[in-house]
């Protein structure tokens, strides 16, 4: 993986002016150690210290101002996501798919199945606007995969017919990862909000790196929570500086040529969260402290499958579901 420093640098290289520098005691309080820089987010810009000129300065928004009005209506206890055309969409805290009664990737997108979008990153679409041009090609013209693969099948499924392939090729060495994955972002998840979410999962042949994101779309580069694997098992990271890792407490082998389920619970907060992980029922990961970018997110996109990997994988998932209270 490339170093996140340098991913979240890179968001901040277009350094401009116009935006006002609050305090130097204000932003101390929030700021934190990015690989030698201090950074402090606030109001969604980001700022960063000098330590030549000793001086704090604006680097970048990185939250658009107004966001939140621009794109949700609040009707009493519902919430709802406001559309290009004008109309709306109610989001929620609750969502099931099993990927069945889908003949192609193209059937899952939509209210009926709830799926919004996939990505198909690869060195055949190593950009954002590769990847978001095949996509549309794909949706639209029912143009072929490249090389990557998201597909409901029946060739393999833990419940019912049908699961969800994904198959992605290793990332070259200009890429920050590869991704072949499915997401929706019809979630509303807040500071205080209890975010479950379960899942049966297949790996045919390497583990990828992440199996599971739940991000904001509204800040710049998705920022969010993600559970990731490693040779100890899986855990969770934390898509935003200082980006704290919640590594496995007890360490599992994560399975390869079988089905296995995957339990996760987050406590959203951007100080005081928890977060839990469960494979087959057994606890395998917990911590405290950050899970959520900054107090006012709303997490909005759930993307499964293979969401990050730097090696070839085929990964199959299957029953999805995802609440504000705990899945038995």
């Amino acid at each position: 993986m490339r170093p996140f420093a340098a991913a979240f640098f890179a968001l901040l290289a277009a350094s401009c002016t116009g935006e006002p520098v609050p305090p130097a005691a204000e932003l101390e309080k929030v700021a934190v150690e990015v690989e030698g820089k201090r950074v402090a987010i606030v109001d969604g810009a980001a700022f960063v210290y000098d330590a030549d000129a000793k001086k704090w300065e604006f680097y970048k928004r990185i939250v658009e101002k107004g966001w939140f009005e621009k794109n949700y209506v609040v009707e009493g206890d519902r919430v709802f996501r406001k559309a290009d055309d004008g109309s709306k969409v109610e989001v929620s805290r609750h969502f099931k798919s099993g990927f069945e009664d889908a003949a192609s990737l193209k059937d899952l997108i939509g209210l009926k199945h709830g799926w919004t979008a996939f990505t198909l990153q690869s060195p055949k679409t190593p950009e954002v606007k590769d990847y978001v041009a095949l996509r549309r090609r794909i949706l639209k013209e029912g143009a072929a995969f490249l090389d990557n693969v998201v597909e409901p099948s029946t060739a393999k499924a833990h419940g019912g017919k049908a699961a969800l392939r994904c198959r992605s090729v290793a990332s070259t060495k200009e890429m920050v990862c590869a991704k072949a994955s499915l997401d929706t972002e019809l979630l509303h998840f807040r500071k205080g909000d209890d975010f479950w979410f379960s899942a049966w999962y297949y790996i045919e042949d390497r583990v990828p790196f992440t199996l599971m994101d739940l991000e904001s779309t509204w800040i710049e580069g998705h920022s969010g929570i993600r559970i990731t694997t490693s040779e100890a098992g899986l855990g969770f990271e934390l898509k935003h500086p200082p980006k704290p890792h919640y590594r496995p407490t007890n360490p599992t082998p994560i399975p390869v040529g079988k089905w296995f389920r995957v339990v996760a619970h987050v406590k959203l907060d951007e100080k005081d969260g928890v977060c839990e992980l469960w494979q087959d029922g057994v606890k395998v990961c917990e911590g405290k402290g950050q899970t959520l970018p900054m107090a006012d997110t709303v997490c909005n996109s759930l993307e499964v499958g293979i969401s990050a990997t730097n090696v070839e994988s085929t990964t199959w998932v299957d029953d999805v579901e995802v609440s504000d209270r705990e899945i038995k």
